[in-house]
């Protein structure tokens, strides 16, 4: 693996489980010390991570973690039933038995990690990958994945709050059981419920004032320690 991806998996595992929270500023020389790493290939590695909307770049090209107003976030999780609503309208007709096996099996492993938030959230991610893969729509797929790691953080940070995954009336077996129909319309309709479901959860915990601040200009001034990074 090159530096630049060492950096990037690092910073990025940071970022989304909320280790280094919105506003946070990041140090490349900081970083690359403690992985052992020159600077330009972290900075090469925020770069993508701006990309991807999980970095920003401020006064002076000062790279911080972006942060997120909860107007931002609410629009964030629309976006998501936008995208992923079509993802399982195409995939729908196409479940197949081995699927359904598969989901169910799925199931089972977000049951048994729900006392561990960050491996309970690989596993729904992995749980709607498996379901949107037959869409056979991988750009769909790719911006799916771009805008759920947008919102990730907060999930997380929600997730982590109230050590409850899933909110009752949004478990991921009720969209199972409705993809066994095979009814695109169906399917749309639940998964827009579970998303905004997922998604009142979130901005209530944020206006709750127990996540993190809105987002605002410029990071405080100080570095991530070496001990953030590490």
């Amino acid at each position: 693996m090159n530096a630049q991806r060492v950096a990037y998996n690092h910073l990025k595992h940071l970022i989304m489980s909320g280790e280094l929270p919105a506003n946070a500023p990041i140090s490349a020389e900081v970083v690359g010390r403690a992985l052992g790493i020159s600077r330009m290939p972290v900075r090469e590695a925020l770069l993508q991570l701006q990309a991807e909307g999980l970095v920003t770049f401020g006064a002076n090209r000062r790279p911080f973690v972006t942060a997120r107003t909860q107007k931002e976030i609410v629009e964030l999780f629309e976006i998501r039933v936008a995208l992923e609503s079509l993802a399982i309208e195409r995939a729908a007709p196409r479940i197949t038995p081995a699927i359904l096996d598969q989901l169910g099996r799925q199931l089972d492993r977000m049951e048994k990690a729900t006392s561990d938030p960050k491996r309970w959230l690989a596993r729904h991610d992995e749980f709607h990958d498996i379901i949107y893969a037959a869409s056979d729509m991988p750009r769909l797929m790719d911006e799916i994945r771009r805008t759920r790691y947008s919102i990730q953080p907060y999930i997380f940070m929600y997730i982590n709050a109230y050590k409850i995954p899933e909110m009752p009336g949004a478990e991921h077996a009720t969209i199972a059981d409705v993809l066994a129909r095979r009814d695109p319309s169906l399917a749309r309709s639940a998964l827009a419920q579970h998303i905004r479901d997922a998604a009142s959860g979130v901005i209530y915990f944020l206006m709750s004032g127990q996540g993190p601040a809105p987002a605002i200009a410029a990071p405080r001034q100080r570095v991530v320690s070496k001990e953030k990074v590490l």
